[in-house]
């Protein structure tokens, strides 16, 4: 039996300081009045089951405490709960502690409590049987009407009649409002499919608004392709009106770059003439000259140039040729290499093929080895029959004849039988039984069909043996021809990445083209050499010339009186301006012919007007790759195309007129909220009665069903308990009936809460009395016989009853 044994606090609220002692047996706690009995059993409400905000300090600065020591069969308790200042209230911590031998703390899981843990029952077991406050009000008729409520349901302050009573009415007083509230769900109907067609044109209206926007910019480009299409065509007529202008801009291009060309030789020879020591008298006078020699060197000049870029050609060819990997390399060698490929090909494909069939022999072979090993170790287990030639069969099988017939004469059996009756001798049959068996045990036998079955048995696995290893040597001569075609393609394609590794080509076929290559420019370069050669003698030739025509110029100069040591200077000068000077001439005869092309050619026409037109020239010349009649039907596709846009686009613009007409989203939803507030509150309270009621009716009926009958053996059980007089029906009314029926009803309930748990104390509680005769002397009594199985403390605030009960016993603790 748990027992709480003392009970002390610290600024409780509505209990101040306590220190309460339980001894065994029954306890009186007396008070001054029932509001600090009530505020103990809320404290150990609160403690054991945490079920309300804890008993505060009446001092909020300072902290409180509550601690419990309780003692059960085999250990102790104490509980400790403290409560701290905190801004916004106070803040708890409570800790558990078990007192015994070893001093072991528990610790328990979240969801449990104190009480559950000390007495086993949860809060609703045990406000029925561990706390009882008797009601202060002492009229027969509140008695009655308790009575009557645990009767039916079995909570005191439930009447289920009323209960009834009240659910019905309220029912009928929503059902009273089912016609207002159907005009209020049609009014919340109408309005939501408002609503929902108003959300349905709101989307129209936004795919509308993107459409509408999508339409303009597709016409936009449209009017923009037109116009460009039309420019293009009025272009493209010009253009056929002007087919040379390409070749006029390429003229005219021509013109203002020899004109360039011009002015720079100009500038130049003003540069000379102004700081060289001669003038334009002297080169007017050697004009002549002066030109055949610039034609001269020009000549020579050119010559020498493309016998220079001769030579670097023939240089780049001779790297490459060095530097190419197939140097020094012959057509037998380049013959190996094919062959090698082919071969390595070959193989290659061979092993491709049989890929698989390889793969299925290694198998077979894997297999075909084991099981030979196997068959071999058979074979050896019986090898010593290896050593019977036909001569030793064909002795045995005379033996073994000799012996059947001695034994199936009648004068073999004659004689074995005296030999064994008359004298005990062992017979002549017997006796050749056993020396023939000797010889059989040199073969593992132990008679002739043995020894012959033996040796069959040896000869079958013989054959199978040497199956086996035919089998073995046909396998291993497959798996050979696959690694002998895998060294055939390895040994081929050492020798081919030798040679592509030589010439850095990425595969065989690039390795040939490389070799193609290299033979095409190796004859290329004799014939550049020989080429070069020719260029080289006529350079000689020119440079001859040159030379001879310079002579001239020299001895030109000594008839102008130039002196003997500057005519190397004034040579070269006059041969520096006769080389600008013979440019200037080619360029002025060039400058003439493509001026007089360009002119005739332009005629009357404006070349500034037609390029503002024509130009960009490459663009417009890919269109003309396009018939008049694709165009003009593309201009036309396109403005098909364009008043079809036009006509959606005027649809879709008074589809949106006609959407914007109806209310909008805003609107409608003011209007719907407060009918749907009014319908949805109809429904959760008609919805919440109708389930209230029904809930009603199955816990009455699952309580009827489960306690009914028990409550009131109970009850009856509780009143015999009380008095043997009440039982037997001599009891005087008293007028007490009542309380009687309530108290039974009560013990009866906690009876049936709690069940054999003697763990949970019990806490009565009464205020003022009007007569301890009778019925509560029968109470009191009660509760002593209780005592014994379970703690049982009475409080009360009357002194009188306090007194008569400290003179019966009952321990007295003031709180």
């Amino acid at each position: 039996m748990m027992r709480i044994e003392r009970i002390t606090g610290t600024n409780l609220t509505g209990l101040g300081d306590v220190d309460l002692i339980f001894p065994v047996g029954p306890v009186l706690l007396l008070s001054e009045d029932r509001s600090r009995q009530k505020g103990l059993d809320d404290l150990l409400l609160e403690l054991f089951y945490d079920l309300k905000t804890p008993q505060v300090s009446k001092d909020h600065s300072r902290k409180g405490s509550v601690e419990v020591w309780m003692s059960g069969e085999s250990s102790r308790f104490h509980i400790c709960r403290q409560y701290f200042p905190h801004k916004d209230g106070l803040e708890r911590a409570s800790k558990l502690a078990i007192e015994d031998e070893t001093g072991q703390k528990v610790s328990l899981p979240e969801t449990m409590t104190v009480g559950e843990y000390l007495f086993g029952v949860k809060l609703r077991a045990f406000r029925q049987g561990g706390i009882w406050e008797w009601p202060e009000s002492q009229e027969n008729n509140d008695f009655v009407r308790r009575v009557r409520n645990l009767e039916q349901g079995g909570d005191e302050g439930l009447s289920l009649p009323k209960v009834r009573a009240s659910i019905a009415g309220a029912l009928t007083r929503v059902k009273d409002q089912t016609l207002s509230m159907a005009l209020v769900k049609a009014e919340y109907d109408a309005l939501r499919r408002d609503w929902e067609q108003a959300h349905r044109q709101q989307e129209k209206e936004r795919l509308l608004l993107i459409e509408i926007k999508n339409l303009q910019e597709k016409e936009k480009i449209l009017v923009e392709r037109v116009s460009q299409a039309a420019k293009i065509q009025e272009r493209l007529a010009v253009l056929r009106q002007n087919p040379d202008y390409r070749e006029l801009r390429q003229l005219q291009g021509e013109v203002t770059r020899l004109e360039e060309q011009s002015r720079e030789i100009a500038a130049n020879l003003t540069a000379l003439t102004r700081e060289a020591p001669v003038d334009w008298a002297m080169i007017e006078g050697l004009r002549e000259e002066c030109t055949v020699w610039a034609g001269l060197q020009e000549q020579a000049d050119r010559i020498a140039a493309k016998a220079q870029k001769q030579a670097q050609k023939i240089r780049e060819t001779q790297t490459f040729l060095l530097t190419s990997g197939y140097q020094g390399l012959s057509e037998n060698q380049v013959q190996r290499l094919r062959v090698a490929e082919e071969e390595r090909y070959a193989a290659q494909q061979k092993l491709e093929l049989e890929l698989d069939n390889l793969t299925i022999v290694k198998s077979e072979l894997e297999k075909t080895q084991i099981r030979y090993t196997a068959e071999s170790a058979k074979l050896q287990d019986i090898a010593v029959m290896e050593g019977v030639t036909a001569a030793t069969e064909i002795k045995f099988a005379q033996r073994e004849r000799h012996l059947a017939q001695w034994q199936s004469s009648g004068l073999g059996s004659f004689l074995d039988r005296m030999l064994r009756e008359q004298l005990g001798l062992t017979g002549i049959g017997k006796s050749l039984s056993l020396h023939y068996a000797k010889y059989y045990q040199d073969y593992q036998a132990s008679n002739y069909e043995e020894f012959t079955s033996r040796l069959q048995e040896f000869r079958d696995q013989r054959r199978l043996v040497e199956r086996l290893q035919m089998e073995l040597e046909q396998l291993h001569e497959k798996v050979l021809w696959e690694e002998k075609l895998r060294r055939i393609v390895n040994s081929r394609n050492n020798i081919i990445l030798e040679a592509l590794s030589t010439t850095k080509a990425a595969d065989f076929p690039a390795w040939l083209n490389g070799w193609e290559d290299y033979r095409q420019k190796k004859r290329q370069l004799a014939l550049w050499q020989a080429e070069l050669q020719h260029e080289l003698e006529l350079q000689k030739i020119e440079e001859n010339k040159t030379a001879t025509a310079a002579e001239k110029l020299r001895e030109k100069l000594s008839n102008w009186g130039t002196l003997t040591t500057a005519r190397d200077e004034v040579l070269a000068v006059v041969l520096n301006v006769a080389r600008q000077l013979w440019a200037k001439d080619e360029v002025e005869k060039e400058i003439v012919v493509f001026s007089q092309k360009y002119h005739d050619l332009l005629g009357a026409r404006n070349i500034e007007h037609l390029a503002k037109i024509l130009e960009p020239l490459a663009d417009l010349e890919r269109q003309t790759r396009l018939s008049d009649q694709d165009g003009l039907a593309e201009i036309a596709a396109r403005q098909k195309e364009r008043v079809e846009i036009r006509r959606q686009l005027e649809v879709a613009e008074q589809s949106l007129r006609e959407v914007r007409k109806i209310p909008s989203l805003s609107v409608l939803e003011k209007k719907i909220e407060p009918v749907k507030r009014q319908w949805m509150a109809y429904e959760a309270l008609r919805n919440a009665l109708e389930s209230a009621q029904a809930l009603l009716e199955t816990t009455w009926q699952g309580w009827k069903t489960k306690y009914g009958k028990t409550l009131n053996v109970e009850k009856q059980w509780v009143l015999s308990q009380m008095s043997a007089l009440a039982v037997q029906g001599m009891i005087a009314r008293d007028g007490a009936e009542a309380q009687r029926d309530y108290f039974a009803y009560r013990m009866a309930i906690a009876q049936l809460a709690l069940g054999d748990n003697p763990e949970v104390p019990l806490f009565f509680s009464v205020g003022e009395v009007n007569e301890v005769q009778g019925f509560w002397e029968e109470v009191l009594g009660y509760l002593r016989k209780l005592s014994h199985s379970r703690q049982v403390v009475f409080g009360t605030s009357d002194a009188i009853l306090g007194q008569k009960l400290a003179a019966n016993g009952w321990l007295r603790q003031v709180v």
